[in-house]
């Protein structure tokens, strides 16, 4: 090769003679114009010198040159070549995703360990240092065999999953005795070997203490949400409830809400079942369904009776809507029909009340088609149904069909854990609703823990609204009592022991509360624990309004 074989040459080429570039070509030229007479490694960057070739860098650009030394001159024919430009990124992008992958590896709890198909160790993370105790450098080159020997693992999952080729998993305690999660993944070529296997390791003895403890605090959460409610008595609902037998009762209640059976509530006059009912409506899931739809069964005329509970067609009657009207039953369509002073229907409208029980399906008057209802009822009554049953005067067929669920609510002289905190309730509603802010004094609350209670809660509220309105003191004192009431309490029965203990607790903390209001200094002045004096004052609904 000569000067005139270089000058032909379509390739950038040049000669340098002791390192100084002697001559060039135009292709060179082209590229690199005043290169003669400088030496070559200052008009290139990172010369990477070989045997026959050079890679230089010029500028942005990046030359293969193949090289030739006859004594001192060296020949450079070359090409410019951008896929080594490319080739740079690609292995600049995959260092910095190692270094990502690496960072990854190490940060993950769980720990990680990596062999290859021979089962030699290549890479672990930190986490293996916390779940074996052992620095993870110890485990480099090493085979699982060598620290199943050992002792550091009592099973291969590494072996199982080159024999099997597949994922395995498996749950052992390692050396320290904690229990693990071993999963084993292969990592396949394009030709379906086994290259290297990937296992994963979770400490499980961490999570199933952290399972029990949740599981502790959810049972202890689902305990502290039941006492609560036992404790505010129902108040969400706007119901008010001390007594176990009431407790009972609503207790019963809530767990049958969701059933579609009938519900037959007995008790007295004012007893609280129409509160009873639309509890049970609140409770279930025909609440979000449907409405609550109440019928007083003794208010309505016997002759409209029928048109109100099914409805009629236009013009079925003298005086109908001509569009018609739907009825009770299609009102409550997929929510709750509660038939109060359900005693009172008569004997025509009881035989339609079984069809619609029996079969779920209505006929409005005038009509010729049956229509269909989902509808749960509730029924409701202060009289003996089975005494009326005997004297024909109700249906013993729907006695039963009404009957399948019966709730008793026993009258207010009965449970009377109830008459204190439903006194303080009917007081702070009505100052409420009047925009007052009187208070019952002592010797009243006494006086009204012995009444009977003849109307029983709604006598309750209408006395306690009448008193409020009616006296000018803003302290409500025995001597407000209407008459009628102080001659029923000059033969008061006999209070039984626990309720004489209340009746004077209440008395005491109503006056101790009067005086210091601060539960610390009432606890103290009453030598009993600040807890106990606040769980009291819930009790009796002191000082809350």
């Amino acid at each position: 090769m000569d000067l005139s074989t270089i000058s032909q040459l379509s390739f950038p080429a040049f000669i340098s003679k002791n390192g100084i570039i002697f001559s060039t070509n135009d292709a060179f030229r082209s590229i690199i114009k005043g290169a003669e007479e400088q030496p070559v490694e200052e008009i290139f960057d990172n010369i990477e010198e070989h045997e026959t070739f050079t890679i230089t860098r010029y500028k942005d650009k990046r030359m293969l040159f193949i090289t030739e030394q006859k004594d001192q001159y060296v020949y450079y024919i070359g090409k410019e070549n951008t896929h080594f430009s490319d080739l740079e990124k690609q292995v600049t992008e995959l260092e910095k995703l190692n270094r990502e992958l690496d960072s990854i590896i190490d940060n993950s709890y769980d720990g990680i360990y990596i062999t290859d198909n021979k089962g030699i160790t290549l890479k672990t993370n930190t986490a293996i240092e916390r779940l074996t105790g052992i620095p993870k450098e110890y485990y480099i080159g090493k085979n699982v065999d060598r620290l199943v020997n050992r002792g550091i693992l009592k099973d291969s999952v590494t072996k199982k999953v080159l024999k099997q080729r597949r994922t395995v998993s498996v749950v052992q305690n390692n050396f320290e005795g904690k229990e693990t999660l071993i999963t084993g993944n292969p990592i396949f070529n394009n030709k379906g070997d086994i290259e290297k296997v990937i296992t994963n390791i979770r400490d499980l003895s961490e999570l199933n203490r952290l399972i029990t403890e949740l599981n502790s605090v959810q049972k202890k959460n689902a305990e502290y949400e039941k006492e609560l409610e036992l404790l505010k008595g129902y108040s969400n609902s706007g119901i008010i409830i001390e007594s176990e037998t009431m407790k009972e009762l609503y207790e019963t209640a809530t767990r049958i809400a969701n059933f579609d059976a009938t519900v037959l509530i007995l008790g007295e006059t004012g007893v609280g079942k129409d509160v009873l009912a639309r509890f049970i409506y609140s409770k279930s899931k025909r609440s979000s369904t449907g409405d609550f739809i109440k019928v007083n069964c003794g208010a309505i005329p016997q002759e409209l009776i029928e048109s109100e509970l099914f409805g009629y067609e236009g013009g079925a009657f003298t005086g109908a809507n001509r569009n018609g009207k739907p009825g009770m039953f299609e009102m409550a369509d997929n929510g709750v029909l509660f038939l109060d002073e359900v005693g009172e229907l008569p004997l025509k409208t009881q035989v339609k009340l079984l069809q619609v029980i029996q079969d779920n399906t209505i006929q409005r008057i005038g009509a010729t088609k049956l229509k269909m209802v989902n509808v749960r009822i509730i029924a409701a009554t202060n009289r003996n149904l089975l005494q009326m049953v005997t004297e024909q005067e109700f249906r013993e067929d729907l006695f039963y069909r009404l009957n399948v669920i019966p709730l008793s609510i026993p009258p207010l002289r009965e449970r009377r854990d109830d008459i204190l905190p439903l006194i303080q309730f009917f007081l702070n509603r009505t100052n409420l609703k009047y925009n007052l802010d009187k208070h019952l004094k002592a010797d009243l609350k006494n006086s009204l823990y012995e009444l009977d209670w003849k109307g029983n809660v709604r006598e309750m509220a209408n006395l306690i609204e009448r008193m409020v309105l009616t006296t000018s003191k803003r302290a409500i004192s025995h001597d407000h009592l209407p008459a009628d009431y102080k001659k029923e309490r000059a033969d008061p029965h006999i209070h039984s022991l626990k309720e004489a203990v209340e009746i004077t607790e209440r008395n005491v903390l109503e006056d101790a509360y009067s005086k210091y209001k601060s539960t610390y200094e009432i606890s103290r002045v009453l030598n009993t624990s600040q807890p106990t004096i606040v769980r009291k004052l819930r009790k009796y609904q002191i000082g809350q309004s």
